[in-house]
Order: structure tokens, then C-alpha cells, then sequence
């Protein structure tokens, strides 16, 4: 393929439809017309040799094994050639688009109400859109392209990201003000564990590392219900927990906490994201935000 034929235009729109694998969502996020978006699909296909989406059951596109292989390199010559035209650091408030973060409740929670206000002062044109937590596949998300950042326990390594340690979140139990155990002079191992318990998970596993460590001293607590966040505690006898990070979230108000009665290692979080992005100013700036915000949550935990 000889570059003179090829439109670096399409090759935007083409970056957007691969990342939406939809055509009206591609179009949107572009500013053009569902005709206009289906028109450079089709220009696409011709000009690679390739479907890049195909239909899939029972409805919506998939991407196919080339477009799948195309869409890291595709991103970082794109960031790179708006680097390369670009007349000068962008001014922030003129930028414009969405940048995609995933975490897990914990520094979602902890970080997610400052992090937009920031944003919102420094650019409001960018859209910052949380996508859901599945554990443990955060990494695998970031390095297909369908997240920007991401805030997750594992510490990784390679070539192709850039991992940086976040904070460090210790355990506490959480509970509501008015709930038994608050009002008990020692809580111990034994008051703790005559409660059942709430755990929050990506995978809705029962267990965690609190269990772990129970394990290792020969005691197990009833985990009775597994959900994504923490409310169900203000309105039950259920105990939770917890990174001490969710505290600044909107229903620590109406929770309490107590001293973990066992040893527990604290969270250890990183935030990691893809070199494609090394030269985005809207993904480099929440970065920035993220490492801003992250200690003043830390420190304004109410535990």
C-alpha cells in the first residue's frame, strides 16, 4: 500500500469505528452523520482488503482478526502525527473528547467526584467515562486500546506501559452508626465474626484476601451477600471490609469503622496506562489529575 493513496482523514474515523465497533456511536463521537461514518467504513474496507467489522449475533458489529491487530498501531501513529502538526502544547480548555478510565470500586469511589470536579475546572470539554470493573482483566483492556488508564492492584511491566505506584490503602471494618458492634467496648476477632459480611467483587467470588487471612488461623466468616458497592451496610446488621479509601464516598456519612481485628496487608494500588497514549494531552492531563487527587482522598478518609 503506497501511503500517497491513503487518507489520514479516514484513517480517524477509522481509529473511532474500531474502538466502537458501532457505526452510530463512531459517528457521534466524531461529529458526522451515520451516512458519512457507513461511507468511510466502506472506504475502509476497500482500501485495506478487509471487512474490519462484520456482523455478529444476535445483533451489533464485531471486529475482525485484522482490525483486532490494527488498532494499537493505528492509535499510536495517529497521537504521534497530531504531535508531530501540532503548532504548539495544546490549551487545555480547548480540548474536546472522552478519556476512559477503569477501576475497581475502591478508588473509584475514593477518587471519582474530585477527579471530575478537576476536570471540569481544567477541561471541560473532556468526557471522563468509568467503564466497568471485571477483576483482574484491566491490564488486557488497556493493551487492546478499549481503556486509557487504569487504577488496578497489579503491578506490571513491558515495553508497550507505563505502571506507577498509586497509594496504599490499609483495611478497616465498615458498618452503620447505630449497628451492634459499634456500641461494643472491645471489638475483637469474635465480635467480628459474629456478624455476616458483605464483600464487594469484579468476578462475584465469595472470598478474598480477608478470607485468606482468616484461613490462616483456622477461622471463616459467612460472607452473605457479594455486590459492587457499600450502601447495602447502612441499612443492615452486615460488616464489610474495606480499603480504607471508600470512606470519602457518599455513604460514608452514614457508616462507622473499626480497627480490622486481624493482620491484613494493605490495598497496593498502580496506575498504569499504554504508550499510545504518551502524546494525548486529554489521557496525559487525567493523569496529572489522578496523581493530584489521590492523596488528598487518601488523607481526607474519614477513618
Amino acid at each position: 500500500m503506497k501511503l500517497r493513496r491513503v487518507d489520514l482523514n479516514l484513517l480517524v474515523i477509522v481509529d473511532a469505528l474500531l474502538d466502537e465497533a458501532h457505526v452510530g456511536r463512531a459517528a457521534l463521537r466524531l461529529g458526522l452523520s451515520q451516512p458519512a461514518a457507513s461511507n468511510a467504513l466502506a472506504r475502509a474496507r476497500a482500501l485495506f482488503g478487509d471487512p474490519l467489522l462484520e456482523r455478529a449475533q444476535p445483533s451489533g458489529l464485531r471486529r475482525t482478526q485484522r482490525a483486532d491487530a490494527m488498532r494499537g498501531p493505528l492509535r499510536a501513529a495517529l497521537a504521534e502525527l497530531a504531535v508531530i502538526v501540532a503548532a504548539g502544547p495544546p490549551e487545555l480548555a480547548d480540548l474536546r473528547g472522552a478519556v476512559r478510565l477503569v477501576a475497581s470500586d475502591v478508588p473509584g469511589a475514593a477518587l471519582g467526584a474530585a477527579l471530575t470536579a478537576e476536570l471540569a475546572k481544567r477541561a471541560p470539554g473532556i468526557d471522563l467515562i468509568f467503564h466497568p470493573w471485571h477483576a483482574g482483566d484491566e491490564v488486557d483492556r488497556l493493551q487492546r486500546g478499549e481503556v486509557d488508564l487504569a487504577i488496578t492492584v497489579a503491578s506490571t511491566t513491558g515495553n508497550a506501559l507505563r505502571t506507577e505506584h498509586f497509594g496504599t490503602y490499609p483495611y478497616s471494618v465498615l458498618m452503620r452508626h447505630d449497628h451492634p458492634a459499634a456500641a461494643v467496648k472491645t471489638f475483637d476477632l469474635d465480635c467480628w465474626l459474629a456478624f455476616s459480611h458483605v464483600v464487594v467483587s469484579g468476578r462475584g467470588d465469595r472470598q478474598g484476601s480477608v478470607d485468606a487471612a482468616l484461613a490462616r488461623i483456622g477461622r471463616h466468616r459467612r460472607v452473605a451477600t457479594v455486590l459492587h458497592a457499600l450502601e447495602l451496610l447502612c441499612d443492615t446488621d452486615l460488616l464489610g471490609a474495606f480499603p480504607t479509601g471508600v470512606m470519602v464516598s457518599s455513604a460514608s456519612a452514614r457508616l462507622t469503622s473499626r480497627p480490622v481485628p486481624i493482620a491484613l496487608e494493605p490495598v497496593s494500588l498502580h496506575l498504569v496506562r499504554h504508550h499510545r497514549t504518551d502524546m494525548d494531552p486529554a489521557v496525559t492531563l487525567v493523569a496529572e489529575l489522578l496523581r493530584a487527587v489521590g492523596p488528598r482522598a487518601r488523607a481526607n478518609s474519614s477513618v
